[in-house]
């Protein structure tokens, strides 16, 4: 016995002299070689005494399912406008996919395999990596509006700009007042006929009648002046402690401790150049996502894609203003973006020059540059989840089938039972029925489209003289964001103010609710369809400011350790916590 273990020892000791005299014999006559083989020379399998561990050859189905996702990021160079770009993920074969985890695995030297995330789901994230406008407050470029608590005085009418949207003194304000979001339609902008001629779609489009019962709202002739609006908005008169001038509410911040657990400013950032104005400290978790699931699974229980809409643009508005306030303090770090509230209060007095029309207008932030000139800020969020409409599940006995709907009342059946059944765990719930939602991508135009012109001329007109341009920043989830510039325009601003005491006058004092195509005329040279081909002019005469890729865009990212990327954060939040359910 023991001659035999001294011959297995003799036999290993042999084998190391083996190798070390072939390592040396090769190190002199190519060193290439030599690496590949000293590489070999060390497996496990090689070493004695060690064990060889072999993958699975079924991956378990965390692995499987990322494996057979679509990236986010992968989008079609074709798609263009509000085309939804979709198409089914190809299910790689059982032994190619555990191929390639084992290639990524085996070499450190890879370059990060891509997290892949669906782009079909039921709970749509519209909180997706969102900053929100609280903390936007404490960026060290923005300038923001005090807490409405601690306005104690109104010198003008025009000082009513500085509460915030989301104060009720700000829902005070629009009582019979119009504001952008029913100027357009004032000045029939969204009627059939008009619409056809600008291009409007017809999901935007509307009659009068909210403009004309906004315009009929009467403020009480007691609460009218001065005095009185200062009684009824200012709740920080002279009995808050925390009452400050008006005059100082342009330097009013949040405190800085609170700043500085928000934002590091990029100057203090020394080992590496910072892409962004300010580092963003709060990191998102899975615990957030999981939290919004819940609330989600909660509350919505069928589809609703307005809402979806409305919601995605509500919280992701901070998000643009910040896309724009990087780029234009990232060229002039005096350049200073100012939170503000309503404005063209100012022209109460002057009514009489559109029959009575008070109006207002509230940009989502003013551009305040070192020369003195302010330009006004609008963004505009593309929300990326449309309703699936692909397939509707028949209520026939044949419960495996979809059949979709065509013109006439025919219905065709749709992939065989083998091909549905090979997407299923992605395009369909349990039960097979379709996802409710899909991801859209936009390819962005230079362009404003003409139903915002209305809003903006009106946005530069209220803000002031020193306010000669508006910069739109049109940003999407998948494809970037651009910023576009309209330069203001006189002309079209008196056609507007025209148009608008013609509304009034016509309709309002009268007590006429408008009807369909109250403006129109089919004589092209009229003044409204002289009126009508200016705004489409001026849609299109806007100038390109910028293009901000995606990667280039400051959202909130996920803390290190999540098991993701930190940027790879699901637009829905189906599969969060899945596997631990």
């Amino acid at each position: 016995m023991v001659k035999k273990i001294e011959h297995k020892i003799c036999i290993t000791e042999y084998q190391m002299i083996i190798h070390i005299i072939l390592l040396l014999f090769l190190f002199l006559i190519d060193k290439t070689v030599l690496a590949t083989m000293a590489a070999f020379a060390l497996i496990p399998s090689q070493v004695p005494g060690a064990k060889h561990i072999r993958r699975p050859a079924k991956l378990n189905a965390k692995e499987d399912n990322i494996l057979q996702t679509t990236n986010i990021m992968e989008t079609d160079s074709d798609s263009a406008g509000d085309e939804v770009v979709y198409s089914p993920p190809q299910v790689e074969s059982s032994s190619a996919s555990v191929a390639s985890t084992n290639s990524s695995i085996s070499s450190n030297k890879r370059r990060r395999k891509k997290i892949t995330i669906p782009r079909t789901g039921n709970l749509p994230d519209i909180n997706w990596r969102a900053i929100s406008m609280t903390h936007l407050r404490a960026h060290p470029n923005f300038q923001p509006l005090p807490p409405p608590s601690m306005i104690d005085t109104l010198p003008t009418k025009e000082h009513v700009r500085y509460f915030r949207q989301e104060s009720w003194q700000w829902d005070y304000l629009h009582v019979g007042r119009c504001t952008t979001s029913q100027a357009s339609a004032a000045l029939g902008f969204l009627e059939p006929k008009a619409a056809s001629f600008l291009g409007i779609p017809k999901s935007l489009q509307r009659g009068g009648a909210g403009a004309w019962n906004r315009l009929s709202q009467t403020v009480p002739e007691n609460e009218q002046s001065l005095e009185a609006m200062e009684q009824i908005l200012c709740e920080g008169r002279s009995s808050s402690p925390t009452a400050i001038d008006i005059e100082d509410v342009v330097d009013w911040r949040p405190g800085s401790k609170e700043a500085d657990k928000l934002w590091i400013p990029a100057s203090r950032i020394k080992d590496r150049p910072y892409p962004f104005t300010a580092k963003y400290r709060p990191n998102l978790t899975i615990e957030d996502l999981y939290q919004r699931k819940l609330h989600l699974q909660h509350h919505n229980n069928q589809p609703n894609p307005m809402r979806v809409r409305m919601s995605w643009g509500n919280s992701q508005e901070a998000t643009s203003v910040l896309t724009a306030l990087n780029y234009f303090c990232g060229i002039d770090d005096s350049t200073v973006i100012h939170e503000v509230g309503m404005c063209g209060s100012r022209y109460d007095d002057m009514e009489d020059e559109m029959n009575g029309v008070k109006i207002g207008a509230t940009p989502d932030a003013l551009i305040h540059y070192a020369d003195g000139t302010v330009e006004v800020l609008e963004v505009k969020n593309h929300c990326p989840f449309v309703l699936n409409k692909q397939q509707i599940p028949s209520r026939s006995n044949n419960g495996s089938k979809y059949r979709k709907k065509k013109k006439g009342g025919k219905k065709k059946k749709q992939s065989s039972k083998k091909e549905d059944d090979n997407h299923q765990h992605r395009d369909r719930d349990a039960d097979g029925i379709p996802k409710s939602y899909l991801i859209r991508d936009f390819q962005l135009e230079q362009r404003v489209p003409p139903v915002y012109i209305p809003q903006l001329m009106m946005e530069m007109y209220c803000t002031g003289d020193n306010c000669n341009a508006a910069t739109m920043v049109r940003q999407t989830a998948t494809k970037g964001a651009i910023l576009l510039r309209l330069r203001r325009c006189e002309h079209w601003i008196e056609e507007m103010k025209y148009f608008l005491g013609k509304f009034q006058t016509d309709f309002v004092k009268t007590g006429q609710c408008p009807n369909d195509n109250f403006f129109w005329s089919d004589d092209s040279n009229s003044r409204y369809r002289k009126f009508l081909q200016s705004t489409k002019d001026l849609s299109e005469s806007v100038e390109q400011v910028a293009f901000v890729e995606h990667s280039e865009i400051q959202r909130m990212v996920l803390e290190r350790g999540a098991g993701r990327h930190m940027n790879d954060v699901p637009l829905f939040l189906d599969r969060v916590y899945m596997d631990e359910e």
